[in-house]
């Protein structure tokens, strides 16, 4: 089951899945390495102009450097690719072991946002976050070393007091920073949902409440995501202008310090000014990173969320039912289903009533197993499903869903999902008895003709006659079909009725049409 809350004090990696963590491990160890490099060299020039030591010394370690900057740099780059696709592919397994109960809207638009921006955006860790976060850090610690060696651990320390003042303020400023984008993640979320809220239903939005209307609830959305836009950008504007003169602070600072102490070794202080300056630019980097570390932190834990998603147990061996008939005991699945007893012989043409709300879907989707009834047991020849593995049981089950659930491709793609070894002229064969062959004979191309985007350029029912067209192919022995022709007008739903009655299988469907096409053996009656 997926954990509702994640601690705040779990490591950034243990969201992660392992593959990932191995690739980013060498180009972690990578930018630590740069900031040793880059600070032997600088030293090396310090010493050098107190000491005059030879240019060569300078220019190789410069040069070993450069050399390991672009080579890490490198590496973070190709990680980066490397490491977006481990987490495609991890967000993949995950999806499909889900179970598809949890698929709400609000899922729906976390799962588009996972994997059209923030996985994407988890290439910036190798890349960018590692400079900032450890090459940034690390790269001053090893300046006040080697200025230790140099000029004394007094002045050492004397930076280092300086350098801690101006790392203090940048903190606060991080602090207003995050602060001010801690509401950012969960607003763009909102955005999301509500904007494919209105691309779905934008006919029906447009035609019921009119053009403006129709964006009055999502304008409420980008007005919030604009407010907290602004004070994030505020926040940003203030820890830019204190990183600045953070940056300016500890050189001002050391410089004041070496004058009222009398010192006159001016190439001393030259060789300190140099180092103190090189120790003191990674402050500015860290000025606006809060905001690319809440980026990733936010992303890193909807991302956990996605592939930690709750899953419905499978068994270690699955049994195969040898009969196909439904048997219901004591099912209850709140808030709709209470004790719910039926039997379904294989066979029936079963007929599932009631107002709305009373669990019709419902009832559908467990038989179907998107998920486990709270209380109760669901059997199919006898076997209980929770002892069938689910891609087994998908096997003996063809679904066709309230919305027709259309594919962008064409006729025959769509229709071949429901049996991937289908010939065409299966394909052309089903489709005809459907009522598709006016769509056939409407292009050149036959079956082979594009639907377009998703299905765009059909209509209701040519997109409803297709999805139930993939689901009698399967030739199953069990037909579930949700207010499947809805669409279709009174002759070409009886032809459709008839080509499925024809099929020698259970029916189980759901209709708030004239259900006596249907020629139902059975009944079932919910919310009595």
């Amino acid at each position: 089951m997926m954990n509702n809350s994640i601690s705040k004090n779990n490591f950034i990696t243990s969201m992660l899945p392992q593959a990932a963590k191995q690739r980013l491990f060498g180009v972690a160890l990578g930018w630590i390495g740069v900031a040793l490099f880059e600070a032997v060299a600088y030293i090396i020039l310090a010493f050098s102009i107190v000491g005059h030591w030879q240019a060569q010394w300078v220019l190789l370690s410069a040069l070993v450097a450069i050399l390991m900057t672009i080579i890490v740099t490198r590496a973070g780059y190709l990680t980066g690719v490397r490491l977006a696709g481990d987490l495609f592919a991890d967000l993949g397994k995950s999806l499909t072991g889900a179970k598809l109960s949890w698929f709400s809207q609000e899922q729906r638009a976390q799962i588009g946002k996972m994997a059209g921006q923030a996985v994407p955006g988890f290439m910036s860790i190798p890349a960018h976050q590692f400079q900032t976060f450890l090459h940034a850090p690390c790269l001053p610690i090893f300046i006040l070393i080697g200025m230790a060696f140099l000029a004394g651990w007094q002045v050492m320390l004397v930076a280092l007091l300086l350098m801690l003042i101006a790392f203090f303020a940048q903190v606060l400023a991080q602090l207003s920073l995050m602060k001010a984008d801690k509401n950012r993640h969960q607003t763009e979320l909102e955005t999301a949902a509500a904007t494919i809220e209105l691309v779905d239903h934008l006919e029906l939005l447009q035609s019921a409440a009119g053009p403006e209307k129709t964006l009055e609830r999502i304008e409420q959305r980008w007005l919030s995501q604009e407010n907290v836009f602004k004070k994030i950008n505020l926040s940003a504007a203030w820890a830019t202008a204190i990183a600045t003169c953070a940056g300016v602070f500890p050189i001002a600072g050391l410089a004041i310090y070496w004058l009222y102490f009398g010192q006159d070794n001016a190439a001393l202080l030259l060789a300190l000014i140099v180092l103190i300056s090189r120790a003191a630019a990674p402050l500015a980097e860290l000025a606006t990173a809060g905001l690319g570390i809440n980026d990733v932190i936010h992303s890193l834990r909807g991302f956990y969320q996605v592939t930690h998603a709750p899953v419905l147990s499978e068994a270690e061996v699955s049994e195969l039912p040898h009969q196909y008939d439904f048997a219901l005991d004591q099912v209850s699945y709140a808030p709709a289903l209470k004790k719910l007893n039926v039997e379904i012989p294989f066979g029936a043409r079963v007929n599932v009533r009631g107002k709305s709300g009373s669990g019709k879907s419902t009832l559908l989707e467990l038989l179907m197993r998107f998920d486990d009834p709270d209380q109760g047991q669901i059997k199919l020849g006898g076997i209980p499903l929770t002892h069938i593995q689910y891609q087994d049981l998908i096997q003996h089950i063809a679904y066709v869903s309230q919305e027709a659930i259309i594919f962008t491709g064409t006729l025959a793609d769509n229709i071949r999902l429901g049996k991937s070894d289908a010939s065409d002229a299966e394909i052309e064969e089903i489709a005809r008895r459907c009522e598709l062959g006016n769509v056939i004979e409407r292009k050149p191309e036959g079956i082979h003709q594009s639907v377009g985007q998703q299905g765009a350029t059909l209509s209701g029912g040519e997109r409803q006659r297709l999805a139930i067209a993939r689901a009698l192919i399967k030739n199953s022995p069990i037909l579930i079909m949700d207010e499947a022709t809805s669409a279709l007008d009174e002759k070409t739903e009886q032809a459709v009725i008839h080509s499925i009655l024809a099929m020698s299988q259970t029916l189980i469907f759901v209709s708030h049409r004239d259900t006596a096409l249907w020629q139902a053996t059975q009944n079932i009656d919910l919310g009595d």
